[in-house]
C-alpha cells in the first residue's frame, strides 16, 4: 500500500512542471539514507512519458547509462528489447487511468478524494513503480522504496524552486551524454536543500555470465556423437514475460538460439529465466538438445561477446572452433521470424497466421496427411473446428447493413459520470460521426484525439465498435454508417469513447424514438456541469 507522504509529494511534484525546465539527460544526484547516491532524471519534455526516475549506485547508473545511449536503429529488434529491460529504478510516473490496475485506481481515487483533490486531464493518474533488470515492471516491494522515491521527490520539488529563479546550466546541468564529470548534487539541510557538485561514478565495463562445466557425464556423451557442420550462435532474451507466483514481478528468459547453416535447422534449446544468476542451466539445456538431437557442432560463429563468453569453455573441451562473426545471415532470418512470434503478434495477426496453415494443410494430399503424426493430425482436426465456429460467430455479428431501419429521429441520452448529462435530439439518418461530433459540441470538448462507438454497449468490443475513419485496425468507420441502420429503439443503450488515452467514456441510451426529422442535432436537456477535458490536478 502506498503511503500518504507519497502521494503527497507526487501530487506537488506534478505542479511544479519540472519537466518544462529539464531534459531526461541532465541528470542530478541526491543523497540517500545509508550514504547511497540516487540520481535522478526527469522525463517528460518530449511529451510522451511524464516521470521521475531513481536510479541508485553503480548498477542504476550504468543502467540508465544504456538507456540514455540506446538508439533503436543502431541495434536488432531484439538487442533494442533488451536493453530497455535492463533498466533498474524506482518510477513515479502519471499516466491515464487504463494504465493503472483497478487496485491502483482505487488507491489514488481514495487518497485525492480524501484531501480535495480532483483528478482530471491527461496522464494525470500517478503510478509508482519498480524497474529490475529482465524483469517486468512492478509494485514497489517494500518500505525503503518508497522511503527512497520520497526522497527524490521532495528533492526535485525544491531544484524546482531554485529554478524559477535560475537556469539550469547556471546550476551545472549538462547533458549527462556529453562526457560530463561532475553533475549538479542536492544535499538536505535541516529546513532546506543546497546545491553542490559531485563527481559522477565511471562506467563499470560489462561483466558478462560464465558457466561453469559441472555436468561431466553430459560432456562426455556429447563427444562420442557425431560433429556436423558450421552452427551461427546467439544468446537471446525472449522479449514475453513468465512469471512463477502471483506475488513476484514476471521475468524475460534467455534462449539460446543456434542454427547450423546449411540446413537452417534450428536446435530446440529450452530458455531460462535467471540467465545471470545460473548461466550452467543454459549450457545444460544446450548440451541436453545436442544428446536428443545426436549431434553437436562442428564450428561455431557467435554474434556478440556475450556469446562467445558463454560458449568459451565448452568449446575447448568439447573441440568446437568458434569464432565472431559480425554477418550471420541464416541466424538473422531465423531471429526474425522468433521477434514475429514473440515480439508481440497482435491477436488478429496470429489469427492470419493460423488461417495460412490451416489453409495450407488442408490442402496436403491423403498421401501427405497420412505421414503426419497422429497426434497433429488430431490438433489439426480441432483446431478447423474452431476456426469453423469463429467464422460462423464473425458472419452472425456482422455490421449492418447499409440500410435504413428507421427514418425519424432519436432523443438520446448521453451521461458522463454521476450527475451529467445531455439529451440530443438527432436524425436517424445521421451518421455515427455526426453524433461523434453532436456530443463533443454539448460537452465543450475539442475534437483533437480518436473516437469510437461500441453499439453492444460493451467496451472495446470486437464485433460491434465502429471507429474513427482512418484507423488502421478498423473497417467499420463512423463515417459510414447511420443511426437508423443498427435497429435502435427505446431503451437501447451503447457506449462512446473520446480519448483513448484518458478514455472519457460517455454512456448513451435512446430515450426516445420520434417519426418528426431533425435536419440538425440539437441540445433539448442537459444538467451538470461538464468536466475540463485537459484540467489537469485541481483543488476544489
Amino acid at each position: 500500500m502506498i503511503t500518504d507522504q507519497l502521494y503527497e509529494l507526487a501530487f506537488l511534484y506534478k505542479k511544479t512542471k519540472l519537466w518544462q525546465k529539464l531534459w531526461d539527460t541532465q541528470l542530478f544526484a541526491i543523497t540517500l539514507t545509508e550514504g547511497r547516491t540516487g540520481y535522478i532524471s526527469i522525463m517528460g519534455a518530449g511529451g510522451e512519458h511524464n516521470a521521475l526516475a531513481l536510479y541508485i549506485g553503480q548498477e542504476g547508473l550504468d543502467s540508465y547509462r544504456k538507456m540514455v545511449t540506446l538508439h533503436e536503429s543502431a541495434v536488432d529488434p531484439l538487442v533494442f528489447k533488451e536493453r530497455l529491460m535492463s533498466q533498474k529504478c524506482l518510477q513515479c510516473a502519471f499516466e491515464s487511468k487504463d494504465e493503472l490496475s483497478k487496485e491502483e485506481r482505487e488507491e489514488a481515487k481514495c487518497y485525492a478524494k480524501a484531501h480535495g483533490i480532483r483528478i482530471s486531464g491527461k496522464n494525470a493518474y500517478p503510478q509508482f513503480v519498480k524497474y529490475e533488470p529482465y524483469c517486468y515492471p512492478w509494485f514497489l516491494q517494500n518500505d525503503q522504496d518508497q522511503q527512497d522515491l520520497c526522497q527524490a521527490l521532495s528533492a526535485a520539488i525544491a531544484l524546482s524552486q531554485l529554478l524559477e529563479e535560475q537556469q539550469p546550466e547556471t546550476l551545472g546541468f549538462c547533458d549527462i551524454r556529453s562526457g560530463v564529470i561532475e553533475i549538479p548534487l542536492l544535499a538536505q539541510q535541516e529546513d532546506h536543500y543546497a546545491i553542490g557538485r559531485t563527481e559522477i561514478l565511471p562506467e563499470q565495463e560489462e561483466q558478462y555470465p560464465i558457466p561453469v562445466i559441472s555436468n561431466d557425464m553430459a560432456m562426455a556423451k556429447v563427444k562420442k556423437l557425431k560433429k556436423m557442420g558450421v552452427w551461427e550462435c546467439q544468446i537471446v532474451r525472449i522479449p514475453q514475460a513468465v512469471q512463477d507466483e502471483p506475488g513476484q514481478p514476471p521475468v524475460f528468459p534467455v534462449i539460446f538460439l543456434a542454427v547450423e547453416r546449411t540446413s537452417s535447422f534450428l536446435l530446440p534449446v529450452s530458455p531460462v529465466k535467471q540467465y545471470e544468476e545460473h548461466p550452467e542451466q543454459l549450457l545444460e539445456n544446450f548440451l541436453e538438445a545436442c544428446l536428443k538431437q545426436e549431434t553437436y557442432p562442428a564450428k561455431m560463429s557467435v554474434r556478440d561477446q556475450r556469446t562467445y563468453t558463454f560458449a568459451e569453455e565448452f568449446c575447448k573441451k568439447l573441440k568446437i572452433r568458434l569464432r565472431l562473426e559480425e554477418e550471420l545471415p541464416v541466424l538473422e532470418d531465423v531471429k526474425a521470424d522468433f521477434f514475429h512470434r514473440f515480439g508481440g503478434m497482435s491477436e488478429e495477426e496470429e489469427q492470419e497466421e493460423l488461417v495460412e496453415m490451416l489453409e495450407v494443410m488442408q490442402n496436403l494430399s491423403e498421401e501427405e496427411l497420412a505421414e503426419l503424426p497422429p497426434e497433429l493430425l488430431q490438433r489439426l482436426e480441432e483446431l478447423s473446428a474452431a476456426m469453423q465456429m469463429l467464422q460462423g460467430a464473425e458472419e452472425e455479428q456482422e455490421p449492418p447493413a447499409h440500410q435504413l431501419e428507421f427514418e425519424g429521429s432519436y432523443v438520446i441520452s448521453v451521461s458522463l459520470g454521476t450527475g451529467c448529462y445531455r439529451h440530443i435530439r438527432i436524425s436517424a439518418e445521421a451518421t455515427l460521426f455526426h453524433l461523434h461530433a453532436a456530443i463533443l459540441d454539448a460537452f465543450a470538448f475539442d475534437d483533437d484525439h480518436a473516437h469510437a462507438f461500441f453499439m453492444d454497449n460493451h467496451m472495446w468490443s470486437r464485433t460491434a465498435g465502429y471507429y474513427m475513419e482512418g484507423m488502421d485496425d478498423s473497417d467499420r468507420s463512423t463515417m459510414d454508417y447511420r443511426l437508423g441502420q443498427f435497429g435502435l429503439q427505446k431503451g437501447s443503450a451503447f457506449k462512446y469513447v473520446f480519448d483513448f488515452g484518458d478514455e472519457w467514456t460517455f454512456q448513451c441510451k435512446v430515450l426516445q424514438e420520434l417519426e418528426e426529422s431533425t435536419p440538425i442535432p440539437r441540445i433539448i436537456r442537459k444538467r451538470g456541469q461538464a468536466p475540463q477535458q485537459y484540467g489537469g490536478w485541481e483543488e476544489d
